[in-house]
């Protein structure tokens, strides 16, 4: 749980080279970091569509649209990015893929630092007890 707890605040190239550190050379602990970690790509899986709405209030929209227009065309971020948009209102959807299109590339840096934030607002409203992850199977 710690582990996977540090990996979900370091950056994706870092915490794709722990994981495949780990797996070369203990792949059972490597198996329980994977199922410890939550980043954004795991948002379809683990987070209920109604509660997309609770989390993307507490993210400011210029980061909302940062982390969605950095998914664009990605493995697994693209899913992710279409979940939120599918779960808002049409016309927020729009909105957001209006902007998304206007901002142009994304800075990996910025990118990760966006998701990071919408990560964190999951995390809060978890604690406070709004809304509740799906857990994967063991």
């Amino acid at each position: 749980e710690r582990v996977g707890a540090i990996l979900n605040v370091s950056p994706a190239l870092t915490r794709d080279d722990v994981l495949q550190g780990l797996q070369e050379t203990d792949a059972d602990f490597a198996e329980q970091v994977r199922r410890a970690i939550f980043t954004f790509v795991h948002l379809p899986k683990r987070v209920l569509g109604r509660d997309i709405p609770k989390i993307i209030r507490l993210v400011d929209q210029p980061v909302l649209v940062t982390a969605l227009a950095a998914c664009d065309g990605r493995d697994g971020l693209q899913e992710a990015a279409e979940f939120v948009l599918s779960n808002v209102s049409q016309r927020m959807a729009q909105g957001l893929r209006e902007e998304m299109a206007t901002n142009g590339r994304v800075k990996e840096k910025e990118a990760e630092a966006a998701m990071a934030s919408i990560i964190t607002a999951v995390r809060q409203l978890e604690a406070a007890g709004e809304i509740a992850l799906i857990r994967e199977e063991e």
